[in-house]
């Protein structure tokens, strides 16, 4: 049985709905700031992982590259060149922090992985290429390929469990720093007002800005260039355009809505389409490393990074999104920071800070680091 675009896409959706009635119903969840893509695409990838044993099941995730490039388009949207001035110091904090979690993670990982004698493979699966990165970063580095099959389905397996680790741990790493910070004037989140003109005129800039955005990944370019970053930088060069010529005026409520909208489906798309049972083969090595790994970075998150950024609500922000990106797929902080701003408020500079320098920025740094340690 195979599903087009269309109605993959409406199943998602179901399940976006689904995760939101649990979230909200169920305390647990609610106090641990479980996002809700997390809980209704774990739900999705269980109930996929069960009908596969009855019915050959096909789906279309096709889509997923549009709502990543529509929603960093919105990032770069949001940013008027002087916001951008003033907080660029804040952003390149964020990656020099986590560019040197990259290498101490190479480092624990052939610290312990020479000592226990273990191959070359097995030390850049359980650092920054499985924790950090994911699996689809594998076919980047040549020489990692040479491993065969065995090798890729342990850094899959890897990947797949950080993807959901992350945002449960950084859900309730949040919780704990949430005592310690003031969110009372966190921003609350204004709603849109479209005139149909208007309706149109964003849509017109979101379809033909993501259709720009992914000529970098469609003419080869996405090592350097992938939809992530193609979409944060024709967002700020649109803005600037536009603030400066005064030929349109941007609202911030209406790019929310739409640059929200691509997260909502970026984020239940990324926790639906991984086959769940790969968790299972995870290394018993493996998921020792990480817990080591995850363990120093909490800790670095909390006595350093909350410092770093002198202990307000962006720093609670952004030391709970260090932990997703480091642990776990980009999607992994993305779903931490919507649920932070649905429950708590929104923080605009944190989606400049954050989400650029985890989904794009550190994967060119990345790749370099584990050609290093290869």
């Amino acid at each position: 049985m195979e599903l087009n675009i269309i109605q993959t896409l409406s199943l998602l959706i179901i399940f976006l709905v689904i995760g939101y009635t649990l979230q909200k119903g169920v305390k647990v969840l609610r106090d641990s700031y479980v996002p809700a893509p997390v809980i209704g695409g774990l739900l999705f990838s269980i109930v996929l992982a069960i009908a596969k044993n009855y019915v050959t099941l096909k789906l279309d995730f096709s889509a997923l590259p549009i709502f990543v490039a529509g929603f960093f388009l919105s990032i770069g949207l949001r940013i008027d060149f002087a916001t951008f001035k003033k907080n660029l110091k804040l952003q390149l904090l964020f990656l020099f922090l986590v560019i040197m979690v990259a290498l101490m993670q190479n480092v624990v990982s052939l610290g312990i992985g020479k000592g226990l004698g273990k191959s070359s493979y097995d030390i850049i699966i359980s650092g920054s290429l499985g924790l950090m990165g994911d699996h689809t970063l594998g076919g980047l580095v040549p020489s990692f390929l040479e491993g065969g099959k065995p090798v890729m389905q342990s850094l899959t397996s890897l990947s797949i469990l950080t993807l959901y680790i992350g945002s449960i741990v950084g859900g309730l790493f949040f919780k704990k720093l949430k005592n310690k910070v003031d969110l009372s004037k966190n921003l609350s989140i204004p709603a849109p007002s479209f005139t149909p003109q208007e309706f149109l005129q964003y849509i017109l800039i979101f379809v033909v800005g993501i259709a720009i955005s992914l000529l970098p990944t469609q003419y080869g370019f996405s090592k350097y260039i992938n939809p992530a970053g193609g979409g944060f930088i024709l967002g700020l060069i649109l803005r600037w355009i536009f603030d400066d010529s005064k030929v349109y005026e941007v609202k911030a409520p209406n790019v929310n809505l739409i640059g929200n909208f691509c997260l909502s489906m970026l984020l239940i798309t990324t926790f639906s389409m991984f086959d769940i049972t790969m968790i299972f083969k995870v290394s018993l090595y493996n998921l020792v490393l990480m817990i080591i790994q995850l363990a120093w970075l909490i800790a670095l998150s909390y006595y350093l990074v909350f410092k770093l950024y002198k202990k307000n609500p962006l720093a609670s922000y952004v030391a709970t999104g260090l932990i997703g990106f480091s642990v776990g797929m980009p999607a992994s902080t993305m779903s931490n920071l919507q649920c932070l701003t649905e429950r708590e408020g929104a923080l605009p500079i944190v989606l400049f800070v954050v989400p650029p320098v985890g989904a794009w920025i550190i994967n060119i740094f990345n790749m370099c680091i584990i050609k290093l340690f290869l």
